[in-house]
């Protein structure tokens, strides 16, 4: 229940805002309203009236996202009349938004907002287009229309703006391909060793270098094959790896210790084998970048996105010039992207 004679909310209540606005005052009120129905002995351990007041200001919010969303220029008109928000409150401090698109005879759930007014919300697809069903050739396979694929694409554009997205890259294809991270498998895991004779007991150090590789894992091995990692610590000064103890004991002496380092790098990643031979055979050319690990394809629309291996964390992460375009937008102009993700993520449910 709100008090519409709040000033805060009166500054917002009558007033046209952006979903980036909407999010931002909307959520401050409500954090103020709370922290103060919490420290207040007669309210504070009120449950009910705590979920009141969530379900309250996530309606105001929901209220105010269906306003900014359905006056985007450019959005469908009859979409923005289908478009519908029903903000719902499972407990108190967590406030949600459903959005759904209403149809013939039925309202299909498109996405949810979680903890939607909170510094952690966020996305979730649910019936939002996915890779294999904008690509997919039976038309019963493709659940939106060209004309909705433009208006779901605007709308989560939009919300985007707000600092809402989606946090893994199987939801959807309705997310930016700037800043699209995901996990890769790698072939080029190799170890590199280096041996030492134990003179005496107490202290030792072993080094190696590591070269360009990223450390993966380590260990310290005796003749036997017993591991003495713990025995010691770890560190690191750029390319040269140290392990170093000061408890070795007697029974070390006369015995090699062998420290085995595990290893990756960003030179042999079958997913960037598999992008090459995809975008030579589409006329695409993929060059090193400038940075180590980094890769670019040259586009006949003189964008230039970019492939960067994390080999430290196993990750690939893309970067495109245009901050906007979506995963959605660049595969159906280059169809190669799609079907590129679409062998790199073959167990994620967007990209199979």
């Amino acid at each position: 229940m709100l008090n519409y004679q709040d000033n805060l909310l009166q500054e917002i209540i009558p007033v046209h805002l952006t979903a980036k606005e909407a999010r931002t005052k909307i959520a401050a009120r409500y954090r103020k309203q709370l922290d103060a129905m919490r420290n207040d002995p007669l309210w504070g351990a009120n449950e009910p009236a705590l979920l009141n007041a969530t379900l309250s200001y996530t309606s105001l919010l929901a209220d105010k996202l269906a306003q900014a969303l359905t006056d985007l220029d450019g959005l469908d008109t009859d979409f923005a009349k289908r478009l519908w928000l029903d903000p719902i409150a499972p407990q108190p401090e967590h406030g949600a938004v459903n959005f759904y698109l209403a149809g013939d005879g039925k309202n299909t759930l498109l996405m949810t907002l979680q903890d939607a007014l909170t510094d952690d919300a966020r996305l979730v697809a649910v019936n939002l287009p996915t890779l294999i069903q904008i690509t997919a050739t039976d038309p019963e396979r493709q659940p939106f229309e060209p004309d909705e694929l433009t208006a779901l694409s605007l709308i989560t554009k939009a919300l985007y703006t707000a600092d809402y997205s989606f946090k893994t890259v199987d939801e959807t294809v309705l997310q930016p391909v700037d800043g699209l991270a995901f996990a890769t498998r790698e072939d080029d895991t190799k170890t590199v060793a280096k041996q030492q004779a134990v003179t005496q007991a107490g202290d030792i150090e072993l080094t190696l270098d590591l070269g360009a590789a990223a450390l993966a894992s380590y260990h310290v091995v005796d003749d036997q094959g017993h591991d003495w990692m713990d025995l010691g610590t770890d560190s690191q000064d750029g390319t040269i790896l140290t392990w170093a103890s000061t408890t070795i004991p007697d029974e070390l002496v006369g015995h090699t210790l062998t420290l085995e380092a595990a290893t990756r790098s960003d030179e042999n990643v079958p997913a960037l084998d598999e992008l090459f031979v995809i975008a030579s055979n589409n006329a695409i050319l993929m060059r090193q970048g400038k940075a180590a690990g980094s890769y670019e394809l040259a586009l006949p629309n003189h964008q230039t996105p970019a492939v960067h291996v994390d080999a430290a964390h196993g990750k690939i992460r893309l970067s495109y010039p245009q901050r906007d375009v979506q995963i959605l937008e660049l595969t159906h102009q280059y169809p190669f992207f799609g079907e590129w993700l679409r062998v790199v993520l073959p167990q994620r449910r967007a990209f199979n």
